[in-house]
Formats: C-alpha cells, structure tokens, sequence
C-alpha cells in the first residue's frame, strides 16, 4: 500500500551530507532568499531574529497581548511579561494571523547584507524589529501604540 502522505514528507539528506547554504533549524538558507516568517503546527516558543543582535526565543505561554494595526499591516508589537517586541514593516497581516494563532515559528528582520530586497510586493517583509527588555520591578512607561507619545 502506498504511503498518502509521502508527498508531503521532506525527504532526509544521507548521513553526513552537509546542510545546504550552512542552513539548519535555526538559521536562514541564504539561497532561498528572506521570508519574514514561517508557520508550523506546533509551536511552544517565538524565535526573533533580528540582523545585528541575537536571537530571541521567549515562549507563546508568556505573551500577554498582540498589538496592531488592523488591515494596514505596517507594525505591531508583542506584548511579553518581561519584554516587547516592536516590528515594522509591510504585509504583516498574515504574520499578526499566525501570531495570534500560535503558528509563528520565527519572525526576521531583514538584513540586506544576506538577501537581494524581495522582488514580491505582496510578501510580507520585515524592515525593522525592535525589543525592549523590562526590568524586573519596573513597568513600561512609554506609549501604548507605535507612533505615538505620551504626553
């Protein structure tokens, strides 16, 4: 009897062939170009991977709240017990969906030092990511919506 999911399996490289491009569960190919983002079934943990700083990979169990921009898609921010995320960009909303559903396996920035700029106006794409740790003992005292101030 044939196998009905075979198609859908990936298909593993034999032992000791080296990842393609240095790529690897945790590391962008080069070859295949920047994607701001990618899905899975089960995810117990956000990894951000932002172009000059390290990756984080706090856990969907603390994010309290996903803030943004309805139908624009240019920002949002992740609302963490202990940090905040800030991203911008262009075609994020069905990055927000996959955030909201706890599908979102990583989030990047993209980095034009890695990839050619995406020639697909309608992919999502990342320009900036920004986190912001808190302190323990102190609350964020800055404004609750991306590009406003408190005054």
């Amino acid at each position: 009897m044939a196998d009905p999911l075979a198609q859908y399996r990936k298909t593993p490289a034999p032992p000791g062939a080296a990842p393609a491009s240095g790529g690897g569960p945790d590391k962008p190919k080069d070859a295949d170009g920047y994607v701001a983002f990618a899905t899975k079934d089960k995810v117990s943990r956000l990894r951000i991977r932002r172009a000059m700083a390290p990756t984080r990979s706090p856990g969907y169990a603390y994010l309290l709240d996903v803030v943004y921009d309805g139908s624009y898609g240019t920002n949002f921010v992740l609302v963490y017990t202990f940090l905040m995320v800030l991203v911008r960009g262009k075609n994020l909303q069905s990055l927000v969906f996959a955030l909201e559903s706890g599908m979102a396996d990583y989030i990047q920035e993209f980095d034009p030092d890695k990839w050619a700029k995406p020639t697909d106006e309608s992919a999502a794409f990342i320009e900036t990511i920004e986190v912001v740790v808190q302190e323990s003992g102190s609350s964020a005292s800055g404004a609750e919506t991306m590009g406003e101030t408190k005054h």
